[in-house]
């Protein structure tokens, strides 16, 4: 357990982390409304434009989650956007969850994967309640349905050699069941 960020990991015997870096999607129960096109007839402004985001619909209220530990970069509200928040991840990603009806973090808070940040609504330029959710790949926007996404980062490795001598009885213990049940 790390005791900066109190959260709990998983490790294989190597210190690589097991668990996947990113949620599928914000939301336990959801339809996609819209996906992530280079165009596509926005229904507020009666134009074709380019969709950077995925829309997934569920009832005004239903919690929003971020999908992946993290640090509060911004929060706001635009007239595009609506209520916003916005994750950054790592150098690498960063996450966007837009029309938001109810903003529950604020900028500079530490959130792990999993945590509620929002309230699904439908704020800004929407015509009903979903959360616009967007992926950031090295400051571009991308396509999470499309990514092959990493796990979790490896063990500190101020840790490592602990976390070896830890498991190491445990590793011989489970190595001799496995070599008994081979006989």
């Amino acid at each position: 357990m790390d005791s900066l960020s109190r959260k709990v990991d998983y490790y294989d015997e190597e210190g690589k982390g097991l668990k996947t870096m990113f949620l599928k999607a914000p939301l336990d129960f959801f339809r996609i409304s819209s996906r992530f096109s280079p165009k596509r007839f926005h229904p507020v402004q009666m134009t074709w434009k380019a969709h950077k985001g995925t829309d997934y619909a569920a009832p005004h209220g239903t919690p929003i989650k971020t999908t992946a530990s993290g640090i509060v970069e911004r929060t706001g509200y635009t007239a595009g956007n609506g209520n916003y928040v916005k994750v950054k991840h790592n150098g690498t990603y960063s996450t966007q969850y837009l029309h938001m009806s109810k903003i529950l973090v604020r900028q500079g808070q530490h959130v792990a994967q999993g945590e509620v940040i929002g309230k699904v609504g439908s704020t800004g330029l929407a015509t009903g309640p979903h959360v616009c959710y967007r992926f950031w790949k090295n400051g571009v926007q991308v396509d999470p349905l499309s990514q092959k996404l990493p796990n979790t980062e490896p063990m500190n490795a101020k840790h490592k050699a602990n976390y070896l001598a830890y498991i190491a009885p445990l590793k011989k213990e489970l190595d001799s069941i496995a070599t008994l049940k081979l006989k």
